[in-house]
């Protein structure tokens, strides 16, 4: 009945798994050297790891996408270490994670409520519930078990007043 997409409070996981695999193609390029050339290697690790550090700049201040830069590390390290197989992995496991994330989303029925993210479900009947309150983006579910949890969540075009009203009429059954 009611859909609302939360916005994620914790590090962006896109951020997180980018910042990884850059750090292990920085790893790679230094372990997997076939070249003569030691330098090429230590400067490949070197942008590498730069770029791990700076992942949050890169991707939202300069707006980099994820599979620009990704693509640009695959080259960095084919270059480095000459392994095609490490460079199609690195790209591999960025597009994989691009693909499989979804943005978590509550969903509020008769039932219940359904929250749903990348690695699982909670599925929590009204009779677990103290109170349910919509205000500003804000969504709070107040748990009969003194748990309470705020969620913001993205714009909406749900009425805040009938909302509040459907789940305190359901919680009171």
């Amino acid at each position: 009945m009611y859909t609302f997409t939360i916005k994620e409070s914790s590090p962006d996981i896109k951020i997180v798994v980018t910042r990884s695999l850059l750090a292990l193609a920085g790893v790679a390029s230094l372990l997997c050297r076939i070249s003569h050339y030691y330098f090429i290697n230590v400067i490949a690790a070197l942008t590498l790891f730069t770029a791990a550090v700076f992942i949050n700049s890169l991707l939202k201040k300069l707006q980099f996408n994820t599979s620009l830069l990704l693509s640009i590390a695959a080259v960095i390290l084919f270059v480095a270490t000459h392994s095609i197989p490490f460079a199609a992995i690195l790209v591999l496991y960025g597009l994989l994670v691009k693909k499989m994330y979804k943005d978590p989303v509550v969903n509020i029925n008769t039932k219940g409520v359904n929250i749903k993210k990348m690695l699982g479900d909670n599925e929590h009947e009204w009779s677990g519930f103290n109170n349910i309150i919509l205000k500003d983006n804000l969504l709070t579910l107040d748990f009969k078990n003194n748990k309470l949890l705020q969620l913001n969540i993205t714009e909406n075009n749900v009425d805040e007043n009938s909302f509040n009203t459907f789940c305190s009429r359901l919680i009171g059954i």
